[in-house]
């Protein structure tokens, strides 16, 4: 068999520079031909093949933004609790931000994931896969701090509570209701220590009310002594009364902010 003179000195291909490298060259996958083409080509049954993957590797890069976010959250309150001065707080602000955009990064692949099994489904929308929102859905709650007015509203991002679509019916209702139990218990704990706190304050308002009255009763009770000169008497009035109209004041605040008029230590509902 005859082959072409190859050169000897000719070492690599001379159109090397224009063909790039082998990692750009185009699989041509199934995804990348329409529906009528694949018909054609014979590439149905690839294209069954090619959308479990990529469902399979849509579900994985979930979980790995997930974690790229639970990652960010850490660094970014590492940062906080520990950094000190320019040098710390720069290291630090690095990290957030190369875990805030590996997680970018992960969710335009996503993104891209999702665009190629429209492609291979044929159709606009895949339920239970939305497109991830940049804006919107990479966000994550910090569960250490308290709640504040408005976060009820606050919905969280799907792609917390999304299953794949694999899991059976009672998998899926397993995984929801145990999603529903840790919020149901984080709102009771939160709810009993507003408890505590509104408790905290009646009894400081009780006790405040009964210092004023006793330190009313004190100055009066310096009143049954005879050697007392006027200035000396009218000074203790003064004080008294001082302390009286304090007691009263608290009294009145103490009154405005209970619920019902009823003397008990608990107010909680």
């Amino acid at each position: 068999m005859d082959f072409p003179e190859i050169d000897a000195g000719v070492v690599d291909d001379q159109d090397d520079d224009e063909a790039g490298t082998p990692e750009e060259e185009p699989l041509a996958l199934p995804s990348d031909f329409t529906s009528v083409e694949r018909e054609e080509l014979g590439l149905s049954a690839l294209a069954v093949f090619e959308h479990r993957i990529r469902m399979g590797h849509a579900h994985d890069l979930l979980s790995a933004i997930k974690l790229s976010l639970n990652h960010q959250g850490a660094f970014l309150a590492d940062k906080k609790k520990h950094a000190r001065g320019q040098k710390d707080n720069t290291r630090a602000q690095t990290q957030v931000r190369v875990a805030a955009a590996r997680t970018r990064l992960l969710a335009e692949v996503f993104n891209y994931n999702r665009d190629r099994l429209l492609m291979l489904s044929g159709s606009t929308t895949i339920d239970g896969l939305p497109a991830i929102d940049m804006q919107k859905d990479l966000k994550s709650r910090n569960w250490q701090k308290p709640r504040e007015q408005g976060d009820s509203r606050d919905e969280p991002s799907w792609i917390w509570t999304v299953t794949p679509p694999w899991s059976s019916a009672g998998d899926t209702a397993a995984w929801q209701s145990e999603v529903d139990r840790v919020q149901w218990f984080r709102a009771r704990a939160e709810v009993a220590r507003i408890n505590e706190e509104v408790n905290k304050l009646h009894a400081e308002f009780k006790r405040t009310h009964q210092g004023f009255k006793s330190m009313a009763s004190a100055w009066e009770a310096l009143l049954t002594r005879t050697d007392l000169s006027d200035g000396a008497r009218a000074y203790v009035y003064k004080k008294g009364a001082m302390y009286n109209a304090l007691g009263e004041k608290c009294a009145n605040l103490f009154a405005k902010t209970r619920k019902d008029n009823e003397d008990k230590w608990d107010y909680t509902p």
